[in-house]
């Protein structure tokens, strides 16, 4: 999840109709960009100007209508020259502390589940990086250590013609009680 929450904003529709329920298609769409500037940017400047730049509306006549039309449905509120909403103040609030819930709710369940904590965590990131770091150099590759030859020695070589013996004489042992097993077993 992203920490920032001025990413995405909820939008709850049944309030959101409430408050919509008079007001035109381009006041709608204008509401809507004006919480969006505010959810992401903080108060915005009580500039006429500004409005119209940030709601896309043509003329500031409109931008007036539409923002006193907003302070009435308790949306927006104008203090020390600014536009203020305590509606999306509160919202915004509420999804911060949804978000921290959610994290450390993870972050218990991770704990549970590995039976770790951070710091134990983060030492093992540490440990991963200065492992990534090691010098290739000092440890040969699998091509050079594929390539060495096997070892020998003289007494490997005479227990391992000693060993082949016993191994061929078993293995001549097994043939044999295998071809009694197959004569004594009935084919149909």
């Amino acid at each position: 999840m992203h920490k920032d929450i001025s990413i995405w904003m909820p939008l709850y529709i049944g309030d959101l109709q409430a408050k919509f329920a008079r007001m035109t298609a381009e006041q709608i769409g204008a509401t809507l960009l004006l919480m969006m500037d505010f959810w992401k940017n903080g108060a915005i400047p009580h500039d006429l100007a500004t409005l119209c730049s940030i709601t896309k509306l043509p003329q500031q006549a409109k931008a007036k209508t539409l923002l006193n039309t907003l302070m009435t449905l308790e949306l927006f509120e104008i203090e020390s020259e600014k536009i203020h909403s305590k509606f999306l103040t509160n919202l915004k609030s509420q999804a911060l502390q949804n978000q921290q819930m959610k994290s450390e709710k993870a972050k218990n369940a991770a704990q549970a589940r590995w039976g770790k904590s951070a710091s134990n965590a983060q030492a093992s990131t540490k440990q991963s990086k200065i492992n990534a770091q090691a010098t290739p150099e000092n440890s040969p590759s699998i091509t050079q250590v594929m390539l060495e030859p096997c070892p020998s020695s003289s007494s490997s070589s005479s227990s391992s013609s000693s060993s082949s013996s016993s191994s061929s004489s078993s293995s001549s042992d097994f043939e044999e009680k295998n071809e009694k097993s197959l004569e004594n077993s009935k084919w149909i």
